[in-house]
């Protein structure tokens, strides 16, 4: 599809007649990638194999369910599954993991595996971070979905959680804990342990920071053209270049008459797709058309990726035999955001009373 040479945006970029146009991958499946980078194996590693160890073998799982009952310590009751497709998978069965991690620790021995390290204060640390960090990385990954989300919100996310790593790093190479509260816990009996740990983990850090640059540079230079669309206001008049608009020159000279126009900042209250609705296009034509051009524009492809979600569930193996046009309507109902007015529609029925 965004294939340089034989794929779709190549096809058009080799086609002198094609106008120029602007292409980036899906930001959600960027984040994916750079997340990454926060490579911790030797974590990662034991905690898979535990946990499949658990959970794939009905005794053990059923054994594992009755120790935590016995516990009585109001703990979760189990263990999930990790699934490498789902994008929060690994977050949750890590943050459940270390919530489980003394009961863990002691089937283990009943069960007579040998796993050292279940009892390693620096190993426990690391997966304190590990759980913290990744619950950072899944808050963003939640902000960036939904299927209203347009360019800018998304861009929005992504470098508000870079200036949040800024920070994270600074305090963790002055000793504060106060956004790790897994590592914080976990650090009581390894102070001197944690003192080492904080620069690593602050390097860590600064290599996650460092990938989330360079992945999303091309759209921190178009930064300015993308948050005009929020507020139009306080863009520069110079904000807007090609391909957003043909004629740079007018654009500018609309843009300043945009930012005095006292009856359209009482509309940008109601929302930026609303504005951009009552923007006279007679009067703003090259502004309105560039706003029209990003508000088009999938910054993710969440949206698809749901339907496709939604299509496993209508055509399962129970259903085989539907028609195409059956399915299409079908994954229409599904995935609408509209609501009928079922009563109405009603009543504008004539019943056919059974005799």
């Amino acid at each position: 599809m965004v294939g340089s040479v034989n794929g779709l945006v190549g096809l058009c970029r080799a086609d002198d007649r094609f106008p120029d146009f602007w292409t980036f991958h899906c930001i959600i499946h960027r984040e994916q990638l750079v997340s990454k980078k926060l490579n911790l194996d030797h974590v990662m590693k034991p905690v898979l194999e535990i946990v499949n160890y658990i959970r794939t073998h009905a005794l053990n799982h059923r054994q594992f369910k009755n120790l935590i009952d016995e516990l009585n310590q109001g703990l979760p009751g189990d263990l999930p599954l990790h699934c490498t497709v789902r994008w929060l998978s690994k977050g949750k069965v890590l943050s459940r993991f270390f919530e489980l991690l003394d009961a863990v620790k002691l089937f283990m021995e009943e069960k007579h595996k040998e796993y050292t390290e279940l009892s390693d204060p620096q190993w426990i640390l690391d997966l304190a971070f590990l759980v913290d960090m990744l619950r950072h990385l899944d808050r963003l990954n939640l902000d960036l979905q939904g299927k209203l989300k347009i360019l800018p919100d998304l861009v929005q996310s992504v470098f508000a959680f870079v200036n949040k790593l800024k920070l994270f790093k600074i305090q963790l190479q002055r000793g504060e804990l106060t956004h790790f509260p897994s590592v914080l816990n976990a650090s009581g009996h390894a102070a001197d342990i944690l003192k080492r740990s904080t620069t690593r983990y602050a390097t860590l850090l600064e290599n996650l920071e460092d990938g989330f640059v360079a992945r999303f540079h091309d759209l921190q230079l178009r930064r300015p053209q993308i948050a005009f669309l929020i507020d139009p206001f306080t863009a520069e008049a110079d904000c807007l270049k090609a391909p957003l608009v043909t004629d740079e020159a007018t654009s500018q000279l609309e843009m300043i008459e945009l930012s005095e126009d006292d009856r359209l900042k009482s509309v940008l209250r109601e929302g930026t797709i609303e504005f951009w609705k009552n923007v006279p296009m007679e009067k703003y034509p090259n502004v309105k058309r560039a706003a029209l051009r990003l508000l088009s524009m999938f910054g993710s492809t969440y949206v698809c990726e749901s339907v496709f979600s939604t299509l496993n569930l209508v055509k399962s193996k129970h259903r085989s035999v539907l028609t195409d046009t059956h399915v299409k309507e079908l994954l229409r109902v599904a995935t609408t955001d509209y609501k009928p007015d079922l009563r109405k529609i009603v009543e504008g029925k004539i019943c056919q009373k059974s005799h």
